[in-house]
């Protein structure tokens, strides 16, 4: 271990950028159900975590609250989990991302070929734009290798 505080930086401005996005109240297992139409009850809570696990849906996990919140770039106007975000999933990198926030720190971060703006801001109104972005990023050129 050291005592390096400029090893430490890079801890504490995640666990402050965390902080941040969690400030901006995204909803939880049953806000999704209710958003979506499922009928209240306790199997609307399941709507949300199957939705995660079949790759529809990216929860993040809110140690305040114990439980995993759903960042809002994913819904369209009316609560509805915009089709897109599966082949958006498919795309960015999920080992080792059990609690979903490597994938969040990337859609919340500016990105140079987003001209600085975050993929989840230009998810909404474009998200083919950010798809091909997250292609060309984690996935690479499939015609630069011959």
């Amino acid at each position: 271990m050291t005592n390096d505080p400029e090893h430490e930086l890079p801890t504490t401005a995640a666990i402050e950028f965390r902080g941040e996005l969690l400030e901006n109240g995204w909803p939880d297992d049953r806000r999704v159900a209710e958003l979506a139409g499922e009928a209240p009850g306790p199997g609307a809570a399941t709507y949300a975590v199957k939705a995660r696990a079949r790759g529809a849906l990216l929860g993040v996990w809110s140690a305040p609250t114990l439980c995993f919140v759903y960042p809002d770039f994913q819904f369209d106007s009316s609560g509805d989990i915009r089709k897109e975000v599966a082949e958006l999933l498919a795309v960015l990198p999920s080992e080792d991302d059990r609690g979903g926030w490597r994938r969040t720190f990337w859609l919340y971060s500016p990105h140079p070929l987003l001209d600085e703006r975050a993929p989840a801001e230009i998810f909404m109104d474009d998200p083919t734009r950010v798809i091909t972005v997250a292609r060309e990023e984690f996935l690479g050129d499939p015609d630069a290798t011959w």
